[in-house]
């Protein structure tokens, strides 16, 4: 399949050396389909059909990945990422998160409407090590505020939580005595 550049960023010495991508609603199955650069700066593959995240560990200037509206049930595939700043993986199949640890650059998170029951993967990011300010999770299946709380209090950028929008919540929000 032919690489489609969106844009094109200069540096400061005037060079092309980071770019975007974007193959939204192409009906992509995988990843490995695209012929990716090490040097792309940002991915958009919203609303395709992939299942896997794979076939991306050899771009290390990532910093923003939109995988939103696929078909993906496991965050895996990119423990390579070290310079990814944004990741949404909204409207998928996820009902964990996992697969984070190596994410230290990370600042925004976007897993809203997907099955999300358990967030222990949010565990290993605690500590100062980590960068995470954003979490959008309205929409998923988080019904404890005890495995809420246990697994957000390390996190400690975290500004902003969203755990109801737009009249799209999680059981946790709709609980006695909650405010959310």
């Amino acid at each position: 399949m032919e690489l489609v550049v969106e844009g094109e960023i200069e540096n400061e010495d005037g060079d092309c050396s980071c770019r975007d991508v974007c193959f939204m609603d192409k009906g992509l199955q995988s990843i490995s389909e695209l012929s990716l650069h090490s040097t792309l700066h940002a991915i958009n593959l919203h609303c395709n059909n992939i299942s896997k995240i794979k076939a991306i560990d050899h771009v290390w200037n990532l910093q923003h990945l939109d995988l939103s509206s696929n078909q993906i049930s496991q965050i895996e595939g990119l423990s390579t990422l070290k310079k990814l700043r944004t990741l949404n993986l909204s409207c998928n199949l996820i009902t964990r998160i996992e697969g984070l640890e190596a994410l230290t650059n990370l600042t925004r998170l976007n897993l809203s409407y997907n099955h999300i029951n358990d967030l222990s993967g949010l565990m290993p990011l605690h500590g100062l090590k980590y960068k995470l300010r954003y979490i959008d999770l309205h929409g998923n299946c988080i019904s404890s505020i005890h495995h809420l709380v246990q697994c957000m209090v390390g996190l400690h950028f975290l500004t902003n939580l969203i755990l109801e929008k737009d009249g799209e919540g999680n059981p946790v929000c709709h609980a006695p005595g909650m405010n959310i």
